[in-house]
């Protein structure tokens, strides 16, 4: 990742159109006031400037200070100034229940245990709060292993709604982009999946708080 910093926006931009996808997640998180927001893997802090009309509150967590050097300047550039933090997506240092919005953007393909950081998301999430996650369809690029560190070559919806269940999560809302254009006749499928909490976990951590 610090060896990307520089240039993740052009990394990003060989494999989709990230025009299509903003307006895809736009379009999944319509609300005009959507409180507190919590992007993962922040990198650039695209996602926070995209949504920074809309939360009333942003934060931007990311493991790499070359990266939220990168996004702090990026975004002071216009005039937004949201809490940037380095942690490991693995152990937010974050209170339970404590965001509205969690937005894991192009991350989960590139960590050893997506489970993990999906149920550290369910954590910080309020009992009515939204994850939307964008990654790639599975595909056949083993070239991005090697150029890119990728750890695995996209995921399926199948994939995706298992660990959404079993963090405690059910899918609300999945929606496919195919590639905007082709590359050596190549090209990548977005997927944008929305959850929420599920209502039967919520009670339970509810009364397991109550009981300590």
């Amino acid at each position: 990742f610090s060896a990307n910093a520089a240039s993740w926006s052009e990394l990003r931009s060989l494999h989709v159109n990230e025009e299509s996808v903003e307006r895809a997640m736009g379009q999944m998180l319509a609300s005009p006031n959507i409180g507190t927001l919590v992007d993962l893997g922040t990198g650039t802090g695209r996602v926070l400037e995209v949504f920074s009309k809309q939360a009333s509150k942003l934060l931007g967590v990311d493991s790499s200070r070359d990266m939220l050097a990168i996004a702090r300047t990026n975004l002071e550039r216009l005039g937004l100034r949201p809490e940037l933090r380095q942690s490991d997506i693995y152990a937010l240092p974050l209170p339970d229940a404590s965001a509205d919005v969690v937005t894991i953007h192009q991350v989960l393909h590139f960590l050893d245990e997506p489970q993990k950081a999906l149920l550290e998301a369910r954590r910080i999430l309020a009992a009515n709060g939204k994850l939307l996650v964008v990654d790639f369809a599975p595909h056949e690029l083993e070239e991005l292993r090697e150029d890119h560190a990728h750890r695995r070559l996209g995921i399926s919806a199948e994939q995706m709604t298992a660990w959404f269940n079993r963090a405690g999560l059910t899918l609300e809302r999945h929606e496919v982009l195919d590639p905007p254009w082709l590359k050596d006749r190549k090209g990548l499928t977005v997927s944008l999946w929305l959850a929420r909490p599920v209502a039967a976990n919520i009670s339970k951590a509810s009364k397991f708080k109550a009981l300590q």
